[in-house]
């Protein structure tokens, strides 16, 4: 399951890579209709390299003892209830940070509804994930 999210992590970051510099290349970053066209071959930019470093994790070749480690049932236990712990915390300072930027008025509509929009979609992964692994577990 690690190593397809990472295929897919590393392939929709050439992807984007590549299609922010075509856009550059082509010229279409000057038909864009956003406030800043210059912008985006730069967003596009760092968002591929961002996604080919996540997924170029793939490459590595763990060793045995790594792998008994990662398996270890502890370890597992360990990693995912820090994982929920970080998750938490990480979503409560998101929708306080999200509140703050309303209030003083730094927020637009767009990325409102695009902080929103990612908040719902990893509330939905997390609800379908728990129902799917608490099916298999019992």
């Amino acid at each position: 399951m690690k190593h397809k999210i990472q295929k897919v992590e590393l392939f929709v970051g050439v992807i984007v890579l590549l299609g922010g510099l075509l856009t550059y290349g082509l010229g279409v970053h000057q038909l864009l209709p956003v406030p800043r066209p210059d912008l985006v071959v730069y967003g596009t930019t760092l968002i591929g390299i961002i996604l080919i470093l996540m997924g170029c994790d793939i490459f590595s070749k763990p060793t045995k003892e790594m792998q008994i480690l990662e398996n270890d049932e502890r370890n597992i236990a360990i990693t995912n209830a820090s994982l929920a712990n970080a998750y938490k915390v990480t979503l409560t300072l998101l929708v306080l940070v999200l509140f703050a930027l309303i209030f003083m008025g730094y927020m637009s509509k767009v990325v409102f509804f695009s902080i929103v929009g990612v908040i719902a979609i990893g509330q939905i992964t997390w609800v379908i994930t728990a129902r799917y692994l608490d099916k298999n577990t019992s």
